[in-house]
Order: structure tokens, then C-alpha cells, then sequence
């Protein structure tokens, strides 16, 4: 049945629907006029203050030429149906009566809870979330817009939730108190509100939510604990968490999965905490479903994530500090259909016990890059460009590297990161250049000297240890990188690589296998350090597809060359080996086996045959 009038959506994607329903596309800076009067209650506004507030950038004439231009195309897109928008010489004018919108949800309603539910769903995105290129007075007014629809939802929330008695209600509750807490997480009054709701929902209280029985009450008081001034509250920087889903909302309506709903619970649960900020689940969906989710997590100040992956019906979770990019936690649950509600509790009380533990354990590391925040943006470049696995990306990493210890000369993380690049350039390079090693070592050493509870360090030392020969250095080092963080997957996957070269290649494929279990989209050293297991393990036709898995599997074309040797196939070994020589062409075969590390000869002799059966 048609709607009688358009309608305008402003919350997430600014869009205009006809009478029929159909999305009418129009200009944005046309769209934005609408959502700027209706938002503002405003049946007309001067052609001066339109101009000025959607081009202030450019010549007033020139604003004046673009507004014009944006009133015709909207007048001409609306010639079945007219747009509820008129303009004379002076003045633009809305019809109010003929454009509804999603801010309707704001206007007063007796029916509190009913309100309530429709502001949480609207405000689910974030108003004009998708509006580009706004600056000066438009960006003002959008973040003024934002801050006072904020207000009006938890207005909402103080005038539904003593009304609330069944669990939907009580549900709608806390979904909002949540909302608002992404955006203030030190509202007491609100975090008071969701500790209640979430007793009453789990003690099963068919009483109104602030009829809270006196055992109950203890216990909420308990951990409330005392709130902080508004001083303090403005001075706290609570370090922000983001939970991502292992499903989109609509995947996981169609595969009836309840992994979704878990992770919305843990949501709730930290959002009781005084010690995090806590991404609201809709946000955490769409940075899951981003192309570049680093980036987007950047963008939302986020410092750990919680990933998460569903396999049948199991759920796989792993916590990173975003910083050093370390897996701090990893651990896999089954959901079964027996006992669902219990068990969605008691996963929901170990994640969220293990976050806080977690949060609280790197507190002082979080707060190094709050407070240098120039330092952490290097960083992060850095890692970036490690990720490269070639030389020119690991001399990009090795500047921004450079600039990270220029601001913080102490900086362990960094001092890792360039030790990595060094002994990547060792191996890529194939020169046998021993300055490399050595100058990584000593960067490896500075970045345990400084932060002995370092995983990222250790790991690093014992790479490099393990290049210089030093085999048994090498091995202790990884193993205390393990030991401080056991779900560390870069350093299971150098301590594989290591194993390898000390003559125990089925150990190294069993942990580089947990490796890449831990960091299923990992980098293609994994798989390289996987191939070399299979190699020395006599399964050729395994190296082979292990360095198929790789995005970029030049690095490898050296074992490439020797397995497809081995495997009998000279043209895929020739072709191989012509790859290694274009890319080096001053590559010695018998120069590059004596500074290989392999701690028993018969290694080094079956990498010879395969190499030489490729024609090295």
C-alpha cells in the first residue's frame, strides 16, 4: 500500500523514498537541504544560509551558481510525484505535511516504551553516517545534531525503563543504555540502569526493572562501586573495544545462528565495566563487513577486538591488541542446542571476565599510545607495510619504524619492528649479508631490554638468533615469546620456522598449523614456513600447495623451484628457478646453503638436490 507523501531517511544512508516506496535519487547536497530543515524544524530558510553552510569553501557566487543548480535537479527529479520543496529568489521552503522522515521517532508518544524501541532501531546508524566532505558549519550542525539526538535517546531510556517489566522491554532497555554508553561510557546513571536490567533479566524478576529484591540490589552495589566526579569522568580515557560478529544480522537470521546473539550479550556485559568503551554491535557489524578493517577501527579509536569465526556449531574467538597487532586470547566454545540459554551465559561471563583481565594487563601499554599518539600512527604505518613481504615494502616499514623510535628512542614494539625488517631483507636478499643479522640482534635485545613482558621482542631475538646459527639461543627465545603470550601467532609461526631448521620439521608443521588456525587470514610466511615443513618432511606435492596459498609466492620461489625438482616436474622447476634469477641475479647456490641454518647435514643436502635437480 502506498505511503501518502516521500519519505526521508537521514540516520545511515541519506536517502528519499517516493509515495510508492522507491528510492529517488537525488543530489546529495539537495538531500542534505531536506534533512537540514526537517531536522530543524525550519519551513524556510534564506538562499544565503543555505549556500554558505553546504559550499563554505568556495566564492559566495559560486555557492549561489551551486544551490541554484541543486534546486533545479531536484525540482526536475520529482516531476511525477513533486517534491515537498520550493524555492523563490530569497527563500527555500519545505512542506512539512508531504515529508516524513526517521526523526519522527523523536516526537512524544504516551506510549513511553514504544517510543523508546522506535529511537533504539532508528538509531541503530549514526545520523547522515554516510554524508561526505562535510566541513565548517555543516560538519558543526551534524555533530551538533548527533550530540542532541544522543540526549533525546537517553531521555527516552530515563522515562521507559521503570516501565519496563517483560524481557523484550527489559531487552530494549539495555540495547539503548548500550547505545548511549559507546557514546559516553562514563554515565553512571546509565550504567546504573543496565547493571539493573541485566539482574532483573538473569534472576528471571517479573517485577518492574527498579524493583530490585534487596540480595540483588548488594550485589549491584557491589559492582557499581562509587562514580566519578564529572572531573574525572572528562579526564578517564577508557580504552574502547569493539566485538565483531562472526555473522552478518542478515546471515544470521537465515542460518538461525545464535553466535550473533552471544556476542551482543558479551556486549552488554562489558559495557557494565568502568574500565572500557565498548563499540555498540551495529557499529561493530559494519566495521566487520569493511573492506579495510583496520582502518575503520582506527578510525573508531578502537584498541582491542574481539574477532570472532563460527564453524559448524562451534565459535572461535581471539582478542588483539590493535597496537602490536597480538593476539592476547584465543579460545574455542561449542554451541549446542542442549542447554543454550546456559551455556550463552556462561561463555558470555569467560569472555567478558577475560577481556576485563586482559584490558587490565596492558593497561600501561594502552595508555603509552594514548598519550603519543604520532607514535602509534608510525607505528601502525609500519606494520602496514611489514606486512609487504618485500623489499621495498620492509624499507618503507623500516622508516616509519625510524620515525617511531625518533619520537619514543625507547619504544620496544618499534625496536621489534626493525628487527624484523632487517632479517627480512637477509632472507629475501639471499646475500648472506651477517651486518644485517647482526644489527637486528641488537635491536631485538633493546626491545627485550625494554619491555621484558614483550612477546613481539622475544620473537624477534629468536628469528634473528636463529639466522646467526645460534639454534638453541634461537628456540629459548621463542619459547619465552609463547610462554608470555600463548595465542601470539606470529610467534608460533616463527618458532615452526625455527623447528624446522633444527632438524624436527613435524613438530614445526604441527604448531605453524595451530599458527595459522589462530590467524586464519595470516601472512604468507605462514604458509612459506609451512611449505619448508613439508618439504623436509619428503611431502613435496604439500610445499607445493602450501605456497599456492600464498597472495605473493615469489619470496618462496626458491623452495618452489627445489619441490617441483624433487616432484620430478622440470619445466614448473625451470620456470621457478628463472623467477629467482630475475629478481636475483647474483644468487649462489653454495654461498646461499652455508648461511641457510640447518642444524644436521641431511637437510642441508636434500635442499641442494632439489635445487640442483631444478638446474641451480
Amino acid at each position: 500500500m502506498a505511503r501518502t507523501g516521500y519519505f526521508l531517511h537521514t540516520f545511515g544512508e541519506l536517502k528519499v523514498l517516493d509515495p510508492d516506496g522507491r528510492q529517488v535519487f537525488l543530489p546529495e547536497r539537495g538531500m542534505l537541504i531536506l534533512a537540514y530543515m526537517r531536522a530543524s524544524q525550519r519551513l524556510e530558510v534564506s538562499r544565503e544560509i543555505l549556500a554558505a553552510m553546504l559550499w563554505p569553501d568556495v566564492d559566495r557566487s559560486i555557492a549561489f551558481k551551486n544551490l541554484r543548480s541543486t534546486l533545479l535537479r531536484m525540482r526536475t527529479a520529482g516531476q511525477l510525484n513533486p517534491l515537498p520543496l520550493s524555492a523563490d529568489g530569497r527563500m527555500v521552503r519545505l512542506q512539512p505535511d508531504a515529508l516524513h522522515s526517521d526523526l519522527d521517532c523523536f516526537l512524544p508518544e504516551n506510549d513511553k516504551l514504544a517510543r523508546l524501541r522506535q529511537i533504539v532501531e532508528t538509531m541503530k546508524e549514526e545520523f547522515l553516517a554516510g554524508t561526505r566532505n562535510t566541513n565548517g558549519p555543516l560538519k558543526r550542525w551534524i555533530e551538533g545534531q548527533r550530540q542532541g539526538y544522543g540526549e533525546l535517546l537517553r531521555a527516552a531510556v530515563l522515562d521507559g525503563s521503570p516501565l519496563a517489566t517483560d524481557r523484550a522491554d527489559i531487552r530494549a532497555v539495555k540495547i539503548a543504555c548500550v547505545q548511549i554508553l559507546q557514546r559516553a561510557p562514563n554515565d553512571m546513571d546509565i550504567r546504573n540502569i543496565l547493571d539493573r536490567a541485566k539482574i532483573v533479566e538473569s534472576d528471571d524478576v517479573p517485577d518492574r526493572l527498579f524493583a530490585v529484591p534487596r540480595e540483588t540490589q548488594t550485589r549491584l552495589d557491589a559492582t557499581i562501586g562509587v562514580a566519578p566526579s564529572p572531573l574525572q569522568a572528562e579526564r578517564l580515557s577508557l580504552p574502547r573495544v569493539a566485538l565483531l560478529p562472526p555473522d552478518t544480522a542478515e546471515d544470521s537470521r537465515l542460518n538461525g545462528s545464535v553466535a550473533n546473539a552471544l556476542v551482543e550479550d558479551v556486549t552488554i556485559g562489558l559495557c557494565s565495566l568502568r574500565t572500557v568503551s565498548v563499540v555498540a554491535p551495529f557499529t561493530s557489524e559494519r566495521i566487520r563487513e569493511a573492506d579495510d578493517k583496520a582502518a575503520v577501527l582506527e578510525k573508531h579509536g578502537v584498541i582491542y577486538a574481539l574477532d570472532t569465526k563460527r564453524s559448524g556449531d562451534g565459535l572461535f574467538t581471539q582478542l588483539i591488541f590493535l597496537p602490536t597487532d597480538e593476539i592476547i586470547w584465543a579460545e574455542r566454545f561449542t554451541l549446542t542446542a542442549e542447554g543454550l540459554t546456559t551455556q550463552r551465559s556462561e561463555i558470555s561471563r569467560t569472555i567478558t571476565q577475560t577481556i576485563a583481565r586482559q584490558v587490565d594487563e596492558t593497561a600501561a601499554a594502552q595508555l603509552d599510545f594514548a598519550t603519543r599518539p604520532q607514535m602509534y600512527l608510525n607505528y601502525l604505518q609500519g606494520m602496514q607495510h611489514l606486512s609487504e613481504l618485500s623489499l621495498p615494502g620492509i624499507r618503507r616499514a623500516r622508516k616509519k619504524f625510524r620515525e617511531t623510535l625518533r619520537l619514543s628512542p625507547d619504544f620496544a614494539p618499534a625496536l621489534a619492528g626493525m628487527a624484523r625488517t632487517l632479517t627480512t631483507e637477509w632472507l629475501l636478499t639471499a646475500r648472506g649479508d651477517e651486518e644485517l643479522l647482526v644489527a637486528a640482534e641488537q635491536k631485538a635485545m633493546a626491545a627485550v631490554h625494554h619491555n621484558g613482558n614483550l612477546a613481539a621482542g622475544y620473537r624477534e631475538l629468536g628469528v634473528v638468533q636463529l639466522y646467526l646459527q645460534k639454534l638453541d639461543e634461537s628456540l629459548e627465545a621463542l619459547s619465552t615469546a609463547e610462554t608470555i603470550s600463548p595465542h601470539y601467532a606470529d610467534a608460533l609461526y616463527s618458532h615452526a620456522d625455527s623447528l624446522v631448521h633444527v632438524t624436527r620439521p613435524a613438530d614445526g608443521l604441527v604448531k605453524i598449523k595451530k599458527a595459522i588456525e589462530l590467524n586464519p587470514l595470516c601472512p604468507d610466511a605462514y604458509f612459506w614456513t609451512a611449505a619448508g615443513a613439508s618439504y623436509f618432511l619428503g611431502e613435496f606435492e604439500n610445499a607445493v600447495a602450501y605456497i599456492g596459498q600464498m597472495r605473493d609466492a615469489r619470496p618462496a620461489d626458491r623452495l618452489l623451484a627445489a619441490s617441483w625438482g624433487m616432484i620430478g616436474d622440470k619445466n614448473k622447476a625451470r620456470a621457478s628457478r628463472q623467477r629467482v634469477l630475475r629478481d636475483n641475479p647474483s644468487f649462489d647456490l653454495q654461498r646461499w646453503l652455508e648461511v641457510v641454518p640447518m642444524k644436521e647435514s641431511w637437510q642441508r643436502e636434500l635442499y641442494r638436490e632439489g635445487l640442483t635437480k631444478a638446474g641451480f
